[in-house]
């Protein structure tokens, strides 16, 4: 394959990736107004949930503009420079945009029914879909961190179960929430110091 396909071939990348995360960033920006007019007070229980879906917009939203830029790279021929807007853009879109949109699910499920049901549909859902992905060698982690990702994808799924059992409890929810949080920005930092190594 000659090398000027290969950027063509990248640009076509870049333009499903802007897709992909507009269309997320729209749905979890909808996903928000929804529930930020359906409350008149906030209790943490419901706080957090939109918290994550409020980090989950500007994973999505970063990501989109990064691919955006990416498409220069391509249009330029600059194959160094391409592949790093690829790889951070990917980092964004899965760990910030995708992971808290598909944990924060189950938690706003908790608060806006009591139906027993509808929340088990939706955490089993969200987590062994969740499950699937991750171990199914279609994640971006995997990609970044080799077998250290069934860890890491281990580490966020069990994290799923315990917010949601905590916010249930309301029993340290806002600290797992902090954890969480942490857990997933350390792996973004990570990801982008390898990148930054490679570069």
């Amino acid at each position: 394959m000659k090398k000027e396909d290969n950027f063509e071939l990248y640009q076509t990348q870049v333009q499903t990736n802007v897709s992909f995360t507009s269309f997320f960033t729209a749905v979890v920006i909808f996903f928000v107004g929804l529930l930020i007019t359906k409350f008149d007070s906030y209790d943490i229980l419901i706080k957090v949930p939109i918290a994550l879906l409020i980090i989950s917009v500007f994973g999505f939203l970063y990501s989109t503009l990064i691919f955006a830029n990416a498409s220069e790279e391509a249009s330029q021929r600059r194959y160094n420079k391409l592949k790093k807007y690829l790889f951070l853009g990917d980092i964004l879109s899965e760990y910030l945009g995708i992971y808290l949109l598909v944990l924060s699910i189950p938690l706003v499920i908790n608060v806006v029914t009591n139906d027993i049901f509808l929340r088990i549909i939706t955490i089993l859902s969200s987590l062994i879909g969740l499950a699937i992905y991750q171990f199914s060698h279609f994640s971006v982690l995997e990609r970044h961190f080799g077998k250290a990702n069934y860890l890491i994808s281990t580490l966020i799924i069990l994290f799923g179960i315990i917010l949601f059992i905590s916010q249930i409890y309301n029993y340290y929810f806002i600290q797992v929430s902090i954890a969480f949080i942490v857990f997933i920005l350390l792996i973004v930092c990570i990801s982008y110091i390898k990148l930054n190594k490679n570069s």
